[in-house]
């Protein structure tokens, strides 16, 4: 293979052929035809962390998809250009055609050209749902099993994606932003803190409740080692069933979800609004009380904790009076025994954590909702819509990968905080990339934009030398052994540097990542 050396400056043309007169004076230019160029100058270090991880190279040789016909795209071309696609915040498969022509793009992912969206859709669509899923599910596990060999903390969470056709599986649901309108459920599973996403699955947009996640969570835990399984589930309304709570008792799994406010939630809420009950702090403004409760269809009792958060009240708009010239007496307001009133919440939970922490760890739940903001905002889960379902799911389920990928490379140039595509994109992508050819080896030089450009260059200098590190220091080491290495360096921030490791038991690696 050439060798590749990166220089972070651009060499001026000297040709001028036109000559242009603009406001800041008389300009020369000329088309230089001799270095190709690219827009994608960040892609000479994500190409080396995919390749180095051994993420790319996985991704490629376990594809379903499979073409008869000489004429046909490569495999390697059409995922290529759907991960480039990807990184550049496209939404739908069309927004391919600006990669048209970049030959640089496609040489630093070893592809033999960017191929048209046509050759994308039909690629997605010649593979069964089953075989994407067992395809993907292997690319997520090489990817985030080595993080799960730590404590960690399993989000459940639902989210509705408006559509406006008739795409297979739009259905009217749950929807409080456009009542009325069709929409697909994306059940998603998140690892807590870290902001990735273990697996998504799309279900029509009536599908909203918990329960119709559950074959896709209890096979994912039921595939992963015992040390692999989280320390806690973690869920809002939707999951606060029996079904659920069944499942994770089966599989001796702690379990926090919130409960809805039934006809017997409301009574032993009654009940514990006396003056005898010790309400507790837990934290923001909010107290707490534990209980016991057995609801209809339960086998038996479970704890639960009860929430309260003390709010007045908005009094009822006063109308001034007419003028008069009667005279009149003041009223006195008399308190109807209303206020304060309380906002409640009913967590159940199998663990024996205080209410302190049960409450903090509820709140910290919220954290989703960013993460979906992202990925339907800043990512790809607002479009790739497609008329077959199946084509969607892999769509999504690609988007969430790369985004995976994408976010532990951010954290090698910065593991102190996640930054989000409004924020990386900019920061890391505003790079432009010249390629010359000498001999048998390749120069490319950047020219980064942006008031932090030169830090920016400076971050990619530092991701570079550490994975060229990985190899120089111990040449045994494999690609997944580099890969353990690269988690530990992104998530330092969380974990001691040995936390991270291959999940294997004895001698015997459980996954081949």
């Amino acid at each position: 293979m050439d060798e590749l050396i990166i220089v972070n400056n651009s060499p001026n043309s000297d040709k001028f052929k036109c000559r242009l007169t603009t406001p800041s004076g008389v300009v020369h230019c000329d088309r230089d035809q001799g270095s190709p160029i690219t827009l994608h100058g960040y892609l000479p270090h994500f190409a080396q962390y995919i390749h180095e991880s051994g993420l790319f190279e996985s991704l490629i040789n376990e594809c379903p998809i499979k073409y008869k016909s000489n004429n046909a795209p490569a495999v390697k071309d059409v995922l290529g250009t759907i991960i480039l696609s990807i990184l550049s915040g496209h939404t739908r498969y069309c927004h391919a055609s600006s990669l048209y022509g970049d030959a640089t793009a496609a040489e630093l992912l070893g592809l033999n050209k960017i191929v048209s969206h046509d050759s994308l859709t039909r690629g997605l669509d010649k593979v069964e749902a089953k075989e994407v899923d067992k395809w993907l599910h292997s690319s997520y596990r090489k990817m985030y099993e080595p993080l799960l060999t730590t404590p960690y903390i399993l989000d459940l969470d639902p989210t509705v994606k408006v559509l406006y056709g008739h795409q297979e599986g739009a259905k009217v649901g749950y929807n409080p932003s456009k009542q009325g309108r069709r929409s697909h459920c994306y059940h998603t599973f998140f690892i807590a803190s870290l902001r990735l996403v273990l697996d998504v699955e799309i279900h029509p947009g009536n599908e909203t409740a918990g329960l119709y996640s559950h074959q896709r969570l209890w096979s994912l835990l039921d595939d992963m080692p015992l040390q692999c399984r989280p320390s806690l589930i973690r869920g809002d309304i939707a999951f606060g069933t029996d079904g659920t709570m069944v499942g994770c008792e089966e599989r001796n799994l702690n379990f926090l979800f919130k409960l809805r406010q039934s006809k017997k939630i409301k009574q032993l809420l009654l009940s514990l609004e006396t003056p005898e009950n010790d309400w507790r702090d837990a934290g923001d403004g909010w107290s707490g009380i534990e209980s016991e409760i057995k609801l209809s269809g339960w086998n038996e009792k479970r704890r639960v904790v009860v929430l309260r958060r003390q709010h007045t009240r908005k009094n009822q708009k006063i109308e001034l009076p007419e003028e008069t010239t009667q005279l009149e007496l003041p009223l006195v307001f008399v308190d109807d025994g209303n206020y304060p009133e309380y906002e409640y919440q009913v967590l159940v939970t199998n663990t024996s954590y205080s209410i302190m922490t049960l409450a903090q760890l509820y709140r910290d739940r919220g954290d989703c909702e960013n993460n979906f903001d992202e990925l339907k905002n800043q990512w790809g889960w607002g479009g790739f819509n497609a008329q077959k379902l199946k084509r969607t799911q892999a769509m999504a389920s690609l988007v969430a990968l790369v985004y995976n990928w994408w976010n532990i490379f951010c954290r090698l140039a910065e593991s102190d905080r996640h930054m989000e595509a409004k924020t990386s994109r900019p920061l890391f992508q505003n790079i432009i990339g010249r390629m010359t050819k000498t001999g048998g080896s390749r120069t490319i030089y950047l020219s980064a934009m942006g008031a932090e450009a030169e830090k920016t260059l400076l971050k990619f200098n530092k991701i570079s030398e550490f994975i060229s590190g990985l190899g120089s220091t111990a040449t045994q080491l494999t690609k997944e052994s580099k890969w353990v290495l690269i988690l530990r360096e992104a998530f330092k921030k969380f974990y001691q540097s040995d936390e991270i490791k291959m999940a294997s038991s004895g001698n015997q690696l459980l996954l081949a990542l």
